[in-house]
């Protein structure tokens, strides 16, 4: 029977506001002018289910906002995407999870972020029925899930196994410095994990990325790699070198992008070389516009910025 969904992407769901450009005088001024403010969609699975949905694949939203401005701002902009947002919960206690992001002149930034709303997101509002009803559960930004760490994270995980669907997540950077232990009793139940380089270094304990690959693997993880950042990913047992580009705008949702493109390249049966090609690319492409999801392509702008990349001609 065919599934509803290609991916059910949950978790950190997150209302942006980016200001820029700042620097590192901006708390010894009294005043800091900007170019630009801007009011955008945020949070790794919401990211993950806009790029993923831009694509052409079918996706379903789950994670909990506020019953506020914010909220009802998060769902509309997914349901305009064309995503089920069937699965995200209104909150009766936490005001919707906001990110003031700080993009610098290079295009690094930082955040301040106030996450209540999406601490409260445990996993069991996703019913079996619904992950039965999917080819590939996306969870977004585990160690800034509070509701998930530990063994809810793994219940959810192995239910989803248990129905049918393949299973990926992504990491953060805890603000307890706890790493590995809140994660790795789901370890055997999940299919896919990517986390960038500094969140690897701390799960694993090496630097080395085939080591990094083969200490998700003794942990049951199925696919295994690392976001390099500028030099690109390396999976499994192979690197794919970052796709060029020379006008670099915004980093925002950057990892997001390579994931969302990555997760949908598997669910729709590509190898796992030519996800991760597809993952580049919609990365490559988010790059070049300021917010999150702002640059996300469809399937045709992507396999152009591949065919570009690959002949050598990708500016």
């Amino acid at each position: 029977m065919e599934k509803r969904f290609d991916i059910l992407a949950a978790g950190l769901m997150v209302y942006d506001i980016l200001v820029s450009p700042v620097d590192e005088n901006l708390f010894t001024v009294d005043t800091t002018h900007l170019d630009s403010i801007a009011f955008k969609t945020g949070g790794d699975a919401l990211n993950v289910a806009i790029d993923a949905a831009r694509l052409g694949v079918k996706v379903c939203l789950g994670g909990v906002v506020g019953d506020d401005a914010p909220g009802k701002y998060l769902i509309e902009q997914a349901e305009a995407a064309g995503i089920d947002a069937s699965g995200v919960h209104i909150s009766e206690k936490n005001q919707s999870s906001v990110s003031v992001v700080l993009c610098r002149p290079d295009g690094q930034r930082h955040f301040a972020y106030y996450g209540k709303a999406n601490n409260e997101f445990d996993g069991t509002a996703i019913t079996d029925e619904l992950l039965s009803d999917t080819k590939l559960l996306y969870i977004g930004s585990m160690m800034s899930l509070k509701g998930l760490e530990y063994g809810p994270l793994a219940e959810l995980f192995a239910r989803a196994k248990k129905a049918g669907a393949l299973t990926a997540m992504d990491a953060t950077w805890p603000s307890d410095g706890i790493w590995l232990p809140k994660i790795e009793a789901a370890l055997p139940y999940c299919d896919i994990f990517v986390p960038s380089f500094d969140e690897a270094k701390e799960l694993c304990g090496t630097e080395d990325p085939r080591e990094i690959v083969a200490f998700l693997h003794s942990k049951g993880v199925k696919i295994a790699g690392v976001k390099l950042g500028k030099k690109g990913v390396f999976i499994e047992d192979f690197e794919l070198p970052a796709f060029n580009c020379d006008n670099v705008v915004d980093t925002t949702g950057a990892g997001d992008a390579f994931m969302g493109g990555f997760v949908t390249g598997i669910a729709t049966g590509r190898s796992i070389y030519d996800s991760a090609l597809l993952g580049s690319a919609v990365s490559n492409c988010c790059i070049r516009e300021i917010g999150a999801v702002s640059g996300a392509p469809d399937m045709t702008r992507a396999e152009s910025v591949i065919e570009m990349f690959k002949n050598g001609t990708l500016k």
